[in-house]
């Protein structure tokens, strides 16, 4: 689904938003450089920890967009959306979802992501089942 845009400029965002998603959902991390500002933050849930750099959080990228708001002011831009995610570790599966906050900044001519968190709807820590 693709939200629509009152602006140029918001359209702008959910590309980079949206490019940023599709190389590292196809493995091309190497694409991921260029998309993230060398001081991206990521904030997990519980806002515990801070994966921080653009390196770092290039390994670290593993959420689905689904649903998206773009809000530009100036040269920042914030994009929202839900998410779901099931995954596997160690033999036990996982659900999570939520919503996944990005704040973009203009510079260069182009959008980079510089901050991003997690905010867990519902979390579910215990494994759903083991392998």
């Amino acid at each position: 689904m693709t939200p629509a845009f009152a602006t140029d400029v918001q359209r702008e965002v959910w590309d980079a938003l949206q490019r940023l998603n599709a190389a590292w959902l196809h493995g091309e991390l190497d694409n991921l450089s260029e998309l993230l500002h060398e001081r991206m933050v990521i904030v997990p849930p519980g806002f515990q920890q801070r994966i921080e750099g653009a390196v770092a959080c290039a390994e670290g990228y593993q959420e689905f967009a689904r649903l998206a708001t773009v809000e530009v002011f100036g040269a920042t831009a914030i994009v929202s959306y839900l998410y779901q995610l099931t995954y596997t570790m160690e033999g036990a599966s996982y659900q999570d979802s939520g919503h996944d906050l990005y704040v973009f900044v203009h510079e260069d001519g182009r959008w980079q992501a510089v901050w991003r968190t997690l905010v867990p709807l519902l979390s579910d820590t215990a494994a759903l089942s083991r392998r």
